[in-house]
């Protein structure tokens, strides 16, 4: 078998992925992968033949023999399998404690510091913690636990704090903040692949010890200093990008340029990976050898660089992947041996997974090893079918294996891809390289001659020239990406096993065209090309999936805080929403909206309704009409004709200056989208003409949806006025499913209306612990008097409706 270090390492991964996702798809997953090697054993030359010719059989004693290796290689291979999933039971007994955690309880803890990050006006102090304790209250038991885990520390400023020193501290100790949207960043899942389940704030020292880490100390200033020479040499904008790039620190990079880099698929180069590591570490490799002339002092001197490098840098999951596969690289050198790239990548793989359980779930884990398998496997097959001695071709060739590789990962986890990246990255890629060396001499210089150089403008100007320069062809070279059709392509969430077959099949058809090229008898060339046909007809079933999974039609309730905002899936392509807008969230629209669209593949929105004009239903609208970096488009803005036009104004400013069309909607008006049974049609109620109320929220617009015998009543903040205006006017309130009006306010959703509507389910969107108590109890007692049953977005985070011919059914986010 041909590197069983690789194979290893993929059975290791799959069994702490199973126990990790707790998901029975990856088990599937597993077996599917696992059939490889176990048929490597099987079949050699000879064997792989027999499936193409029908030439003479194996003879039985053979035959038993390879029986006999492929049940020791799935015996051999189950084994590794279950160590991996004993190494990721490993955490279970420090996540157990973190869910013991009701919100935020005062503990205490003791242990020492081994990581110093500053975040913007914030610092994060990572902790390995030997004792923590928390509870203890008059009604709670006190926890207590002893053993080796990691906590977070969130402080406003660190004082006299050193990398390695010991404390005592007490604290309000809690778990990381989880999503409570489908798509938008989930902390508490983030921090869990790093092995941190427990994060504490307002922090008190008790007890400090002397001793610290004098190399950590070192470099941690390191770090500072030379942060502090970036901004001030290249400037706030691009100085972000090169602390990025070289020292780890994202925290300052401009949001408009990490959307810009995002949005064009070269946001990778913010990220410390394989190519910073050749450029220094093999570059100061080369340099030793050449001054030493020694393999084993020059590789010595470089690996100790590199991974004080990586320590002063974070050490993140790529970084330790390049210096792990560095490392090899050097020894392989040392010892007159070539490293095998996949045997490299498998044992960098196994190393960070017993160190950190969960990493093999951190989609910057995956990413930077599908980028490695990417070059390893599709990129070596289509360097068989493409043999050129053209470096652009060449290197187009490989940027279009990278992309197949990590393209799936992308979509799984960002719901997009970017569809210019691959040529974006043939030009972007090769000058990394000029910006990391020409930053690290500048760096260096401005901190071996601080004199010199500190009141010398026009040499530190020509030094940073070419930085600046290559920065700004990137902004430009994103910017005209942006300016062509399908740049970025939303495909909305995907499941597990059809990015699964999608790496199959894709390989599959690379080993088939290779084949087939090489084959002399037209009738194996035949056969093998029949087989790519259908591997490609499987890949174009993956593809019909990407178009047609989860899309029917539902009503997904955002959890937004104190505000409103929903979003309809109508079917045939036809997004739609109502309101979105909070009070107690400043960027809604950011942090929820767009990744909840993105989500569900909804980037272009074809109605976005506003039934008034409060801050908490239209600001999330507001920033999708004002950023242009979005990757949100809105084809139509409705609002009501005689309703609170007045407060709209900024918002329909907003609308013209994008060129989205306005539709003035008034009482008794209809729209439909969809066709036969799936039509879906849009009454909208109130206000009208004849609406005799001055009050802003009364004049809230008020929607019933109907689909498929089904109906959905949207009140928007609508008050007992309102109401009994509605009600005064005849039409039909009825509905299934109510969202209450005014978030639960005693003032609305009166007994009188709820007689008219009668719903089934009634969905308040309301923000925790929000100033106005909402839902307030009498509300909640007239809904529970009306027979519905109440769902909240406090309680449930997003809230979703589907809609089907078997009838309603309506879920939580948490």
């Amino acid at each position: 078998m041909k590197r069983p270090l690789f194979w290893i390492a993929v059975c290791f991964a799959l069994g702490e992925a199973y126990k990790e996702a707790a998901d029975s798809s990856v088990l599937i997953i597993g077996l599917i992968i696992l059939a490889a090697p176990v048929l490597s054993v099987y079949m050699d030359k000879a064997g792989t033949a027999m499936f193409f010719y029908s030439g003479k059989a194996h003879g039985d004693k053979d035959r038993k023999n390879r029986i006999v290796r492929c049940v020791l290689s799935m015996m051999i291979f189950g084994m590794i399998s279950l160590t991996g999933y004993m190494n990721g039971c490993a955490m279970s007994k420090q996540e157990r404690l973190a869910e013991e955690l009701d919100g935020q309880q005062p503990g205490g803890i003791e242990g020492k510091v081994y990581e110093i990050r500053q975040s913007g006006d914030e610092w994060r102090v990572y902790v390995y913690a030997e004792w923590i304790t928390f509870g203890g209250g008059d009604s709670e038991e006190t926890v207590e636990y002893r053993g080796r885990s990691k906590v977070l520390l969130y402080m406003e400023d660190v004082g006299s704090l050193k990398t390695g020193m010991k404390l005592t501290l007490s604290c309000s100790l809690s778990r990381p903040d989880s999503a409570d949207n489908p798509g938008e960043f989930d902390a508490r899942e983030y921090y869990s692949h790093k092995g941190i389940y427990i994060v504490g704030k307002d922090i008190s020292i008790l007890e400090c010890g002397e001793d610290y880490s004098r190399i950590g100390d070192i470099l941690f200033r390191l770090r500072i200093k030379s942060g502090e020479i970036t901004d001030s040499v290249f400037g706030e904008t691009d100085g972000s990008v090169i602390k990025a790039m070289l020292l780890g620190d994202k925290s300052g990079i401009d949001r408009d340029t990490k959307k810009l880099f995002q949005m064009n698929g070269i946001a990778h180069i913010l990220a410390i990976s394989g190519v910073h590591i050749a450029i220094i570490g093999m570059t100061l490799f080369g340099v030793l050898r050449r001054l030493t002339g020694s393999y084993m002092a020059s590789g010595i001197m470089a690996i100790s660089v590199i991974v004080l490098y990586g320590v002063m840098t974070g050490m993140a999951s790529s970084t330790v992947r390049a210096m792990i596969m560095m490392v090899i690289s050097v020894i392989g050198q040392v010892k007159g041996r070539s490293p095998d790239m996949l045997t490299s990548a498998g044992t960098a793989s196994v190393i960070q997974a017993l160190i950190d359980p969960g990493i093999i779930l951190d989609a910057g884990f995956q990413l930077s090893f599908a980028a490695v398998l990417g070059m390893a496997v599709p990129g070596a097959l289509m360097k068989k079918l493409i043999p050129t001695k053209n470096k652009v071709v060449s290197t187009l060739v490989m940027n279009l294996a990278i992309t197949l590789a990590t393209g799936p990962l992308v979509i799984f986890y960002y719901y997009q891809f970017p569809l210019y990246s691959i040529f974006l990255n043939l030009l972007i890629v090769p000058l990394v390289s000029v910006i990391i060396f020409v930053s690290i001499v500048v760096i260096a210089a401005m901190l071996i001659f601080p004199g010199i150089l500190q009141g010398n403008e026009m040499a530190v100007g020509i030094g940073a020239f070419p930085v600046k320069l290559i920065l700004a062809i990137y902004r430009q070279l994103c910017e005209w990406a942006m300016k062509l059709p399908f740049y970025s392509i939303n495909t909305g969430h995907v499941s597990v096993m059809m990015i699964v077959v999608f790496y199959m099949a894709m390989v599959g058809v690379l080993i088939l065209l290779v084949r087939a090229k090489s084959a002399d008898c037209a009738r194996v060339r035949r056969r093998m090309v029949c087989l790519c046909a259908a591997v490609i007809m499987t890949l174009c079933c993956v593809c019909y999936e990407a178009a047609s999974f989860d899309r029917e039609f539902r009503v997904v309730f955002m959890d937004v805080g104190q505000g409103d905002g929903i979003l309809i899936r109508a079917g045939m392509g036809v997004n739609i929403l109502i309101d979105g807008g909070s009070s107690s969230s400043n960027k809604v629209g950011e942090y929820v909206m767009v990744p909840v669209l993105k989500f569900y593949g909804a980037a272009h929105v074809d109605y976005a309704f506003v039934t008034h004009g409060d801050k908490d239903h239209v600001s999330g609208i507001q920033y999708l009409l004002s950023d242009t970096n979005s990757g949100i488009r809105i084809d139509n803005l409705v609002v009501p004709m005689y309703g609170d036009i007045e407060n709209m104004g900024e918002l329909l400013e907003l609308a013209e200056k994008r060129g989205v069309n306005i539709i003035y909607m008034d009482g008794g008006s209809q729209m439909s989208c969809g066709k036969d049974a799936a039509k879906v049609w849009l009454n909208f109620l109130h206000p009208s003409e004849k609406t005799d109320i001055k009050d802003a929220n009364d004049l809230s617009a008020v929607i019933r949806l109907e689909y498929r015998g089904y109906s959905v009543l949207f009140t928007g903040d609508l008050g007992e006025d309102g109401e009994r205006e509605l009600i005064s006017e005849g039409g039909d309130l009825s509905a299934d499913v109510l969202k209450v009006g005014h978030h639960g306010s005693r003032y609305s959703t009166s007994g009188e209306f709820l007689r008219a509507v009668d719903p089934d389910l009634a969905i308040i969107s309301a923000g925790e612990n929000n100033r106005y108590g909402h839902p307030h109890g009498e509300t909640l007692e007239r809904l529970d008097a009306c027979g519905a049953d109440v769902m909240s977005t406090i309680d449930h985070g997003a809230i979703c409706v589907e809609i089907t011919d078997g009838g309603i059914s309506v879920t939580g986010y948490r």
